[in-house]
């Protein structure tokens, strides 16, 4: 008689991954979506200047991966910047009343204010792609600090004893405690964030009217300046095909990035 052995380990299924897993095929994507950018803005197409007379739809594509671009460029520093600024404040309460404040005028202060200054310095270096990078990445900055500092006080008490009792510190303490806590209002903050790039950045590829005579021609290919430039002209049907393709642009990434990310970031929350 055949006897059936079974084995006392479960098969995992294979939707079960690690948050560490998606951080790295997250961080793969954006690394080749960034390589693509600079092979696209910096050699295949002219970082600047352009017919609006003469828009045709290889235009209004590459303007679309452009701004795409502009915008992957922007959350990506935003991203480097506001998660070690957000461990900073939040590390002590000293910190967090004498920061905090300083953080929330600066958040009150309209990026715009500032934006022909920022034009005027990256002017003199032609770096017009960076100036409107950078107008994008103060804009997504504050979306994401202010969601991980909060995030970052909803760690129990009880963990954090366990790691000190366990002597967890450092990078360690950081990755298997901190950053899921945190990464749910990463999301969201993420989330914020690119609704504010997607208002600031139809303002920051619009140049010219920032640089003294300038003209259309100055301004960066993409769909904001392609949706300001053709409404100034009286041209419906570049101003119809840009409008699509942002909206058709805005769905598709709550579709396939942000609701999926918003759904795996329910497994990470304390309750």
């Amino acid at each position: 008689m055949k006897i059936k052995r079974y084995s006392h380990h479960r098969r995992r299924p294979l939707y079960e991954t690690s948050l560490s897993h998606h951080l790295a095929s997250l961080a793969m994507a954006t690394g080749l979506i960034l390589g693509l950018a600079l092979l696209l803005i910096h050699f295949a197409y002219p970082q600047n200047g352009f017919d609006i007379n003469r828009i045709s739809a290889r235009d209004v594509a590459v303007g679309t991966f452009n701004t795409f671009c502009r915008m992957t460029f922007a959350f990506a520093l935003s991203l480097l910047v506001s998660i070690p600024l957000a461990l900073l404040m939040a590390s002590t309460p000293r910190l967090q009343r004498v920061l905090l404040p300083v953080a929330d005028i600066l958040q009150s202060v309209p990026v715009l204010a500032f934006f022909p200054v920022v034009v005027a310095f990256f002017v003199v270096y032609r770096a017009f792609e960076l100036a409107a990078i950078f107008v994008i990445f103060v804009q997504m900055l504050w979306n994401i600090v202010f969601p991980v500092i909060g995030g970052l006080q909803t760690i129990p008490d009880d963990v954090k004893s366990a790691a000190l009792v366990f002597n967890v510190g450092g990078l360690r303490k950081f990755w298997y405690i901190t950053l899921p806590a945190i990464f749910p209002f990463i999301v969201t903050g993420s989330l914020l964030a690119w609704a504010q790039g997607w208002t600031i950045v139809i303002v920051a590829e619009v140049l010219h009217t920032y640089i003294p005579n300038g003209n259309a021609s100055q301004d960066l290919l993409g769909l904001g300046s392609l949706l300001v430039d053709s409404s100034a002209k009286g041209d419906n049907g570049v101003f119809l095909a840009a409008l699509t393709v942002m909206i058709l642009l805005i769905a598709l990434l709550n579709l396939l990035v942000w609701q999926p990310l918003l759904h795996l970031s329910q497994r990470f929350r304390f309750d």
